[in-house]
């Protein structure tokens, strides 16, 4: 009998694994609480992680198109949503895959973000696996997330604003922040989409820690474009600390 493939290895020992830790009695409220189409093993996410960690040094890819296989697989073919985190988890998992990060995966990541179309998915990805693209491949990687900000799908659009918050400060492009933005006011498609207001705010809320200024001329032009809930995320920090010095 062969041997089986790297992706089979570690996508059976991992479903192998969550199974034997499952907890049907948080499984319900994780799954109520995420609006979730697929059930949960129950496994809270440090445990998870934990238990994905083991499973990635018994069982690593060694190339990255190994990785994206094992992910895709996870993610295609998941019977439980820990395992489409696990999938979003790989990448950075282990002493190896960290390294086999590269373009290749961008396909795959979109894929991801599409089909996953809720918060939990796409701001993990957007803020881990998004931002070590973009630092890595900025060449390749500004171009796609300008054409994600102006696409027809509201998840990439918001991965999109959202991906340079865990971005080298060295490697932060403000013009491509504002250009990830900017399609998404006013009047525009999807200006009233929750998550693309709320997702606005904690763009410019980041970027308010290292330019207060920026954000708050930003906050000023396009006031009348922003809705009142973007206003109160993007402006929170700001705020917080004129009032701490106002108090001092």
């Amino acid at each position: 009998m062969k041997d089986k493939s790297p992706p089979d290895a570690l996508v059976g020992a991992l479903r192998a694994v969550f199974a034997a830790h499952a907890d049907p009695v948080k499984a319900a409220p994780m799954r109520g609480y995420m609006k979730s189409a697929l059930p949960f093993y129950g496994i809270a996410a440090p445990l998870r992680r934990r238990l994905t960690a083991e499973v990635v040094k018994a069982h690593p890819a060694t190339d990255t198109a190994t990785l994206a296989r094992t992910m895709r697989t996870l993610w295609r073919e998941a019977r439980f949503r820990e395992e489409r985190y696990a999938a979003v988890e790989l990448p950075r998992t282990g002493r190896t895959h960290p390294k086999l990060v590269n373009v290749e995966l961008l396909p795959l990541v979109e894929e991801m973000i599409v089909s996953g179309a809720w918060w939990d998915v796409v701001d993990d990805l957007s803020g881990n696996l998004l931002a070590r693209l973009l630092e890595r491949h900025p060449q390749e990687m500004k171009p796609q997330l300008r054409r994600w900000a102006r696409g027809s799908d509201p998840w990439l659009r918001r991965a999109a604003m959202l991906c340079q918050r865990h971005v080298a400060a060295e490697a932060f492009d403000a013009q491509l922040l504002y250009d990830t933005i900017l399609p998404s006011i006013g009047a525009g498609c999807f200006a009233n989409e929750f998550f693309i207001r709320k997702g606005i705010g904690w763009a410019l809320r980041e970027r308010s820690y290292a330019a207060p200024q920026e954000v708050a001329a930003f906050c000023r032009e396009y006031a009348s474009q922003l809705a009142p809930l973007t206003l109160r995320e993007a402006m929170k920090a700001i705020h917080r600390k004129s009032r701490s010095k106002v108090d001092g």
